[in-house]
């Protein structure tokens, strides 16, 4: 077999076409290529650190929540705890007000009963004045006094 010239010359241009393609082809293209690789590295590793992220916030947002809720708790139950108070600070104040109403009540009734008892003693008195002098008048009868005196106090209370 003979290697003639035309097939060293398709030879030589093979490895042309080779060199020239692997020099401005294939090499921007495989730089092309890992840049692009490198590029989808990159961007699955910011998603990676985006999930990551989104984790930490979750959690971070969780954390703050419940601080929130206990602290609500907390507002809560200072509140129900200063209504407990309030509301027996108004039971107390009551209790107070209808104590001195209920001992302002009964001085009023002593001071009412020993204005009666008074004006009884001095109906009495004017009645056994009273009876006295008519007795005195009139004769000294038993039956005759007993019915003057029902008489002079059924008159007064009558007038009364």
């Amino acid at each position: 077999m003979s290697i003639d010239l035309t097939f060293i010359g398709q030879i030589v241009v093979f490895l042309t076409l080779v060199y020239l393609m692997k020099k401005h082809l294939y090499g921007p293209m495989n730089d092309m290529m890992e840049a692009r690789s490198a590029k989808i590295a990159e961007g699955l590793a910011a998603a990676d650190a985006g999930l990551e992220a989104k984790e930490i916030a979750k959690a971070e947002i969780e954390k703050q929540m419940a601080e929130a809720r206990a602290e609500a708790q907390r507002i809560l139950s200072k509140a129900e705890k200063r209504s407990a108070e309030i509301n027996e600070e108004a039971i107390h104040k009551a209790r107070a007000n209808a104590e001195q109403i209920v001992a302002s009540g009964k001085e009023e009734l002593t001071a009412e009963v020993e204005r009666a008892r008074q004006a009884l003693r001095k109906e009495v008195a004017n009645i056994a004045i009273t009876a006295a002098e008519q007795i005195v008048q009139a004769e000294l009868d038993a039956k005759r006094h007993t019915a003057l005196i029902e008489q002079i106090i059924e008159r007064e209370y009558s007038q009364a």
